[in-house]
């Protein structure tokens, strides 16, 4: 008896692991491949006005994310790893907005923090049920665009927050996850996803 209440003392004795960034970027890759439905709303503090738009996503690990508005308007962006590391031959400020949104939004999703870490403090709180992770850029003139991220969630994401400099806002919220199954279409799409 004496052993069983020394080991149970020592077992209550010794401090939790902390649940550390490794932990929550093996927690998102333990499901490759989401789908599910998102609400975005765009703060724009010079006009004092909130634009709220609705929609699907489907987040492919490594390949893609494509990103359907089905409100107020009809859209569909897809990001590719490619977007993130070339620019169209073009190379306008178009193209080096959609390479950067689709840097961000991959290494986000894939809590590929050795990426983000070059670029933003990283700062992580909670544990593997309730989690939140905040993101400071490092480069003043990245500052002067983008004040913080946060991205927030459980066993998926389940918000995310940019603040701009000038204080416009962009927070998403997502809902209805599910693990995709990669031989049966989601949502309305074909096989290839088109």
């Amino acid at each position: 008896m004496r052993i069983l209440s020394l080991l149970l003392l020592l077992l209550w004795s010794v401090p939790a692991r902390a649940f550390e960034l490794e932990d929550l970027q093996a927690r998102l890759a333990a499901t490759p491949d989401i789908a599910g439905r998102f609400e975005q709303t765009r703060y724009l503090a010079d006009l004092d006005t909130e634009l709220v738009s609705r929609g699907r996503f489907r987040y492919e690990r490594d390949t893609r994310v494509v990103w359907t508005l089905e409100t107020p308007i009809d859209k569909r962006l897809v990001f590719t790893p490619q977007d993130a590391t070339r620019l169209d031959e073009s190379g306008g400020e178009g193209d080096r907005r959609r390479q950067q949104a689709a840097e961000l939004l991959l290494s986000l999703l894939d809590g590929d923090w050795r990426a983000l870490e070059q670029r933003f403090q990283i700062t992580l709180a909670g544990d593997a049920k309730a989690w939140r992770v905040d993101l400071v850029p490092r480069q003043q003139a990245v500052r002067q665009r983008l004040d913080s991220i946060q991205l927030a969630g459980g066993r998926y994401p389940q918000t995310l927050r940019l603040r701009a400099a000038n204080d416009d806002t962009l927070n998403v919220t997502f809902s209805d996850q599910r693990p995709l199954d990669a031989d049966r279409p989601q949502d309305g799409e074909s096989a290839d996803g088109e």
